[in-house]
């Protein structure tokens, strides 16, 4: 199953109404939350019905990036 971000758009910190309807909905896991923020584990249709039920929220797809090497190799002088 695939992780959503969900972000609250209105004022202020998310409602605990909402993130208590979130954390009631069958076959939604959070994973991580932040003040605007839940991170979930569901399927798309089921996040897509929690954005369009609850106001001011709205959903995007978890994505991941590869970083680059941090300590570079470093290339040794050939002989001539």
């Amino acid at each position: 199953m695939k992780k959503y971000i969900l972000r609250f758009t209105g004022n202020g910190a998310k409602p605990a109404a909402d993130v208590a309807r979130i954390r009631k909905s069958q076959g939604v896991t959070i994973v991580d939350e932040a003040p605007r923020m839940l991170l979930v584990q569901c399927p798309k249709t089921r996040a897509k019905q929690l954005v369009e039920a609850l106001d001011n929220w709205v959903m995007s797809e978890e994505r991941t990036i590869e970083l680059p090497n941090p300590r570079p190799k470093v290339r040794s002088k050939r002989a001539a």
